[in-house]
């Protein structure tokens, strides 16, 4: 008996370490070698990944009388290696500002253990080879004559200097920022997440940007390498690439700068109507080591069948009715029954009973919904998890308006969720963007045989 707990012990304890992110935690400076600097202090905070791809972080440093607090955007590039944003958010900085002296902490941070086995982050710069001047960086000048000598000598340890982090908590980085940095549109500057793109084919095609420099690139969808490390002079083939269902992440790494500065590699991504240009030779990427998007496919054509659907002359900004009040729990003094209504979508079904699942496939944030059907509420104040949860929803012959009412909007408005109504092997999902000037309706039409 003792020996199979023992064994149950050994096997709960293994499970939880190999799912423990290597990268989430607290990482505090180890060392940092420089002729110049022994007063030098650094903590990075990162935080839970989105789809194990891109981590916020906080990286708070203190260099004698300098103090300063960034938040920056780090992207895994494989299993032991984290892309860092060129951009960094100064939260505060004093008494002088660094501005885009910050870039020069670029490259990798490289995961490996000591000799100690402690967990450790090693700054792996992507080589300037001289080249700091293409930051246009700010005149010397302008910083007051008591900070030049403190300025050179950060500057220099941001070049050139060894750093490295240890692991001192598992804790992640749960500020309310961290889930701001992965939203591009409310994140508090562009940090490398170029947008947010939703698409009904799964097919998507790269066009290479041919340029005139031997930069190296790498491009990656969900860490499956769709290019490894390929020189961007080179003219290549199109080349075409499959999304899963739900969110995707396409990643595009600098692997070095080529012989004229930093990278001017780009690619185009062609995904039905849209397209995206991802170009390391735009002002914005100056210095960039990985440009981001994010794609989203709600439908899977090859394994779900399709409901029947008809089309609604109107899909604008509608006014159906709306539940009654006091219809479920205390609802008196609910205003959002007065909002409108927008219709998203339209289907049939020839099943009484239907099935919904709701989830948060972004940021779980602490949305709560409301559902109600013809009227009547089948659902209050509905927590928005990041597992999907199911409601069995009794349908009436004819037209059934569903309705869906933000009951509040989270941490991150506006309130999000994705649904996907359930019918055997039809399936059928939404997605759902409500706040408190405006619902959202799905019309199921039950055709009773």
């Amino acid at each position: 008996m003792k020996l199979r707990l023992t064994f149950f012990l050994i096997i709960l304890i293994s499970n939880h370490l190999f799912s423990q992110d290597i990268f989430v935690g607290e990482w505090k400076i180890n060392f940092a070698t420089t002729e110049n600097f022994k007063n030098f202090e650094a903590l990075l905070e990162i935080g839970q990944s989105e789809k194990g791809i891109l981590y916020p972080a906080q990286l708070s440093i203190s260099i004698d009388s300098f103090h300063a607090c960034y938040q920056l955007l780090l992207a895994k590039k494989n299993s032991r290696q984290l892309g860092i944003s060129t951009q960094k958010y100064a939260l505060t900085e004093v008494p002088f500002q660094l501005g885009k002296w910050m870039q020069l902490i670029n490259g990798t941070l490289d995961f490996s253990r000591d000799l100690k086995g402690q967990p450790t982050l090693s700054l792996n710069r992507i080589s300037l080879d001289g080249r700091t001047s293409a930051l246009k960086l700010r005149d010397w000048k302008s910083f007051p004559e008591n900070d030049k000598s403190l300025v050179k000598n950060i500057v220099s340890i941001l070049e050139n200097g060894e750093i490295q982090f240890i692991k001192i908590s598992n804790e992640a980085w749960k500020d309310q920022a961290a889930k701001n940095i992965l939203q591009p549109k409310i994140s508090p500057i562009y940090l490398g997440i170029i947008d947010t793109i939703f698409v009904k084919n799964k097919i998507g095609t790269i066009e290479f940007k041919n340029n005139n420099d031997n930069d190296i690139v790498s491009l990656k969808l969900n860490l499956n390498g769709i290019l490894d490390q390929i020189d961007s002079k080179k003219k290549r083939d199109n080349e075409d690439f499959i999304l899963d269902t739900g969110l995707n992440i396409l990643t595009f790494f600098a692997d070095d700068f080529g012989k004229k500065g930093f990278s001017s590699a780009a690619v185009n991504l062609n995904l039905e109507n849209t397209n995206k240009l991802l170009d390391f030779s735009d002002s914005s990427n100056l210095a960039a080591t990985f440009i981001a998007v994010k794609i989203y496919n709600p439908f899977d054509e090859e394994n779900n069948k399709k409901f029947e659907t008809y089309i609604e002359k109107e899909t604008n900004v509608i006014n159906y009715p709306q539940p009654n009040k006091g219809s479920v729990g205390n609802n008196n003094s609910n205003d959002a029954l007065n909002r409108e209504g927008k219709l998203i979508g339209t289907l049939v079904s020839k099943s009484k009973e239907l099935e919904f699942a709701l989830w948060d496939d972004a940021v779980e944030d602490g949305d709560s919904i409301s559902l109600s059907i013809n009227g009547k509420w089948i659902a209050k104040g509905f927590p928005v998890k990041k597992k999907p949860q199911f409601i069995k929803v009794t349908l009436s012959p004819g037209d059934n308006i569903i309705t869906f009412v933000a009951e509040n909007l989270g941490s991150i408005a506006p309130n999000t969720t994705v649904l996907e109504i359930i019918d055997g092997n039809k399936r059928k999902p939404f997605f759902i963007e409500t706040d408190f000037k405006l619902n959202n309706l799905v019309k199921i039409y039950y055709k009773v045989n």
